[in-house]
């Protein structure tokens, strides 16, 4: 594929930083669904178009002295039903 007509930007991570440490391994999770690592160019892309699409007073502040917590999915009762039955 030729790079003509496409604009790279490069993106760092540290990663002697917990956080930028931690946004890095997110970003390269394999795909559950082809077992095949993320395109990270893609799901940024992706995040940036999300992004634009919401409205310009809501912003959002991270602090990065805050530590990175994953929180669990939920799932309705129905859809937990439906898992169960599978078991």
């Amino acid at each position: 594929m030729s790079n003509e007509g496409r604009k790279n930007k490069p993106v760092s991570f540290n990663i002697n930083d917990e956080h930028d440490l931690a946004l890095l391994n997110h970003a390269e999770q394999t795909n559950p669904l082809t077992g095949k690592p993320r395109n990270v160019s893609k799901y940024v892309k992706r995040l940036s178009e999300e992004d634009m699409k919401r409205p310009l007073q809501s912003e959002f502040r991270i602090d990065r002295n805050e530590p990175i917590i994953i929180e669990e999915e939920t799932y309705s009762i129905e859809t937990k039903e439906a898992m169960n039955s599978f078991i």
